[in-house]
């Protein structure tokens, strides 16, 4: 008798688990198919060669797909913690402020980050950590459906308590990465045919910094700072500087007019500067206002004396995907025109660009990429790892061409850094001569 009272429970206990999974994935399917016609329209407007419909329906349609992916989350959260009764508060409190995030993010951008949006972004840490880690915990789950039912109620017990608690602390640890100094890293590239005169060329590549709704201009000073306190040569940054429009950033970022270098400071864009659907007039700003040179599929010759150093760069591939005119990557177009027999510093803020201007240049010696950030925070980096030709750090292409992908300096969304440290790199050039 007891052991059939037993076999029941657990009978009742496995398919009350399981039809709760089962409840939460034809749920997750429904928002799945929201979320692909909201892409589908996002798309479909996208497409469409007018930059000020572009401007119109970008953020809502934008902010319509992101609410939509993160309510899977949200309703897998709300289903995992509604029986209990210490963390469903918690919970309901999370799922609010996570929601709200995508809202300040488009619609309280100021100078400096402000409360209202850093706080609604650390829950959306905290989210993502909880999504996480339920998930985990209903994996381990199945573990013990062989066991006896005390043995998996208490195992239940102990992830309703266990996920939360370590949700928070890897949501305080991941956001004091995020505010420490960035570290300093440094790499030497040999140049085959590198003039003598140009040899240990220090360059300061600065990437991903994404000015916005997280980070402001005191960070910009400090970067500024910082960047001049080494001396380099010359100053790169290669995309998503901003996540916002001229308009709303243009204090922000004004003392990056104050960086010093020998050669000055050049700038390509990463999708993000398409994402703000302002990227012409940030190209404009950058330009005449603060000085920069912008390479918009174009390149710069650095000389001294008679030695030169082409430096060229190239549109990011969003552009090309959101159909903005006269806006795509094109490697032979940026250096068409580099003096013969000079070696080539390619700027291209996608790894996968980075690829393609390998693919399309009978020579590039040295490619400076971001865009990963090194997969931000862990287990993203597993499908950043995977999707991108290069991930983080120095790759050695051949012996003639190398590529360097910078962690970032910042982060977006979810103020979250794990195993994945912010960085700005000096990259010194070494003469090579065969």
């Amino acid at each position: 008798a007891v052991v059939s009272t037993q076999s029941t429970g657990q009978h009742y206990y496995i398919t009350n688990n399981l039809s709760e999974m089962a409840g939460t994935f034809r749920t997750g399917l429904k928002l799945t198919g929201l979320s692909i016609f909201t892409v589908l329209c996002l798309q479909l407007h996208i497409s469409i060669n007018k930059p000020w419909y572009r401007y119109k329906l970008m953020r809502p349609q934008m902010m319509i797909a992101l609410q939509t992916v993160i309510s899977y989350g949200s309703y897998y959260l709300f289903r995992s913690y509604k029986v209990s009764s210490s963390w469903k508060k918690l919970v309901v409190l999370l799922i609010v402020l996570t929601h709200f995030s995508f809202f300040a993010q488009f619609m309280f951008v100021s100078d400096n980050p402000s409360f209202i949006t850093m706080i609604p972004f650390i829950a959306f840490s905290c989210h993502v950590f909880m999504c996480l880690g339920t998930l985990c915990g209903d994996i381990g789950t199945f573990l013990f459906i062989p066991f006896t039912i005390k043995i998996s109620v208490a195992y239940q017990n102990f992830k309703l308590n266990f996920v939360p608690i370590c949700a928070i602390i890897l949501t305080v640890w991941s956001y004091i990465n995020t505010i420490l100094p960035p570290q300093h890293s440094t790499v030497h590239v040999p140049i085959n045919g590198l003039d003598a005169k140009f040899d240990k060329l220090h360059i300061m590549h600065l990437s991903d910094i994404h000015v916005g709704p997280t980070t402001g201009k005191l960070f910009v000073d400090w970067l500024v700072s910082e960047v001049n306190s080494h001396n380099p040569d010359m100053v790169v940054i290669t995309g998503d500087l901003v996540d916002s429009s001229v308009k709303n950033l243009r204090n922000a970022v004004w003392n990056l007019k104050n960086l010093k270098s020998k050669y000055g400071t050049f700038y390509v864009t990463g999708n993000h500067e398409y994402y703000t659907n302002d990227v012409d007039n940030w190209l404009n700003y950058l330009r005449d206002h603060l000085g920069l040179v912008t390479l918009h599929n174009q390149h710069h010759v650095v000389t001294e004396g008679n030695a030169t150093l082409c430096i060229a760069g190239i549109d990011d591939p969003q552009a090309k995907k959101m159909s903005y005119p006269d806006h795509s990557p094109d490697p032979i177009t940026a250096a068409r025109g580099c003096p013969s027999d000079t070696p080539i510093v390619m700027l291209a803020h996608q790894p996968k660009a980075a690829q393609l201007s390998i693919k399309s240049l009978p020579r590039v010696d040295l490619v400076l990429s971001g865009h990963t950030h090194g997969g931000q925070f862990f287990p993203v980096h597993i499908p950043v790892y995977l999707v991108n030709p290069f991930f983080a750090g120095l790759y050695e292409v051949t012996p003639d061409t190398h590529v360097y992908v910078s962690r970032g300096l910042r982060f977006y969304g979810a103020p979250t850094r794990l195993f994945a440290y912010p960085e700005f790199t000096s990259v010194y050039l070494h003469s090579n001569q065969k």
